[in-house]
């Protein structure tokens, strides 16, 4: 379901950055960052949930994310930045040196630090949004919220530990 979400903003976004009028591929290099910066936030927000939240992290990470960002586009790009192919939309192909070394080298530091940015937003994000591991209810500590870390008496429903 994630794949195919994915899979269209994908379609859309690259309407929206069409090559026609652009030299350099932007849909590919804005979809690729995008959703490095993306998964960087996703991820350190989903790092320590159990339960439920595997199947968000399978969802938004290896589908939507994992299917909107192309490793495939910019191999094509770098074909084309060669000289081996051609655009089929603008028959453009032509040998072109200065892409063909800059853009992989742009694309993977640009990615980095758009992973990067995205893992410290997940981090602000979790220091507003979430408790603190280990803490009770809405930011309390164990003792305020009455856990006091002992266990459970079995077989007691109503005893101050459940």
């Amino acid at each position: 379901m994630g794949g195919a979400c994915g899979a269209l903003l994908r379609y859309y976004w690259g309407i929206l950055f069409s090559p026609a009028y652009h030299s350099f591929p932007w849909a590919v290099f804005t979809e690729n960052i995008t959703g490095a910066f993306v998964l960087g936030w996703l991820l350190t927000i989903f790092v320590r949930q159990r339960g439920r939240h595997r199947y968000l992290r399978a969802f938004f990470g290896t589908g939507l994310i994992g299917s909107f960002t192309t490793f495939s586009g910019i191999t094509a790009d770098l074909a084309l930045f060669s000289g081996i192919a051609t655009d089929p939309v603008t028959s453009s192909g032509a040998f072109n040196p200065v892409l063909l070394v800059l853009y992989p080298v742009v694309s993977i530091l640009a990615g980095l630090g758009a992973a990067w940015a995205g893992w410290s937003a997940g981090r602000y994000t979790r220091y507003l949004c979430m408790p603190s591991p280990g803490s009770g209810r809405n930011g309390e500590t164990p003792a305020e919220s009455g856990r006091t870390g002992e266990p459970r008496e079995p077989g007691n429903p109503g005893s101050k530990h459940e």
